[in-house]
């Protein structure tokens, strides 16, 4: 058999073998693809070791998958199997050093874990990514970090950027308004409240804080309005059955909301 002849039938042969190869990575992220798919959707149930359980057969298949090792990381974060959250973050961003999503989630743990410099690292690199589109979370974070080290002053500036980049954005309202209400300015918390109720409505931590701010505040027809309203909007829940034990112990505020329901001015 002539040389070129055996050139081509090895040709022909290394060619079957790359297609032969290349099916089996197509099957093994089908595969993959299907467990995530299945993984996130337990996620969504609330269902995390459930999650976990078809998240790990993924990694299995795709063991540099980055993307995996993030979800992978967020689900033991969810369980608060911290340690293991760690090790799936690091490999996540060792296989994919331009992450910013999970610089800002590795972040949230340090947060979760009180590890407050370290998470404001991360939340920074994030931010320094150009491409990082929902930077404003990652700057509510950052703020989140410094109010909890009691610097207050840093963590007004870290959520006033986050409104730069998102104005509607209604966490760092609320977030804000703490911020200086930890600081004494309580106009400017009201302010920062009513703005976090005026982007969501029924917004009921804000509104419950905002009625406990004018309280204390002796605005009590104002009080009175936010506290009612908590209940409104969150009948059964931790924040309107606050705002409910709040307007029982303040008989004016109980008397008001009663002649209101009556058709009848409020003292």
């Amino acid at each position: 058999m002539p040389l070129s002849r055996y050139a081509v039938l090895w040709a022909g042969i290394f060619s079957l073998l790359v297609i032969g190869c290349a099916g089996d990575e197509v099957v093994t992220s089908k595969k993959s693809t299907a467990f995530r798919d299945l993984g996130n959707s337990y996620i969504h149930q609330g269902d995390y070791r459930s999650a976990l359980e078809q998240l790990l057969k993924a990694a299995e298949l795709e063991p540099r998958n980055a993307d995996l090792h993030h979800e992978l990381a967020l689900t033991y974060k969810y369980l608060g199997i911290y340690g293991e959250s760690l090790d799936h973050f690091k490999k996540a961003l060792a296989l994919k050093s331009d992450f910013p999503e999970a610089q800002n989630n590795l972040g949230t743990l340090f947060l979760s874990t009180g590890e407050w410099d370290q998470a404001i690292v991360c939340f920074q690199e994030a931010t320094s990514n150009i491409l990082y589109k929902t930077s404003h979370f990652a700057y509510n974070n950052i703020g989140l970090a410094y109010f909890s080290k009691g610097e207050y002053r840093e963590a007004v500036a870290n959520y006033l950027e986050a409104l730069k980049l998102a104005p509607t954005f209604r966490l760092a309202y609320y977030n804000l308004g703490i911020a200086y209400e930890a600081m004494g300015k309580h106009e400017e918390a009201v302010d920062a409240y009513e703005s976090a109720v005026s982007r969501d409505p029924e917004y009921s931590a804000a509104h419950l804080n905002l009625g406990r701010l004018y309280l204390q505040l002796n605005k009590r027809e104002d009080a009175r309005r936010a506290l009612s309203r908590t209940v409104e909007v969150d009948p059964k829940g931790i924040n309107g059955n606050e705002a409910r034990q709040i307007l029982r112990k303040n008989r004016l505020l109980m008397e008001s909301v009663r002649q209101q329901a009556e058709g009848r001015s409020p003292p």
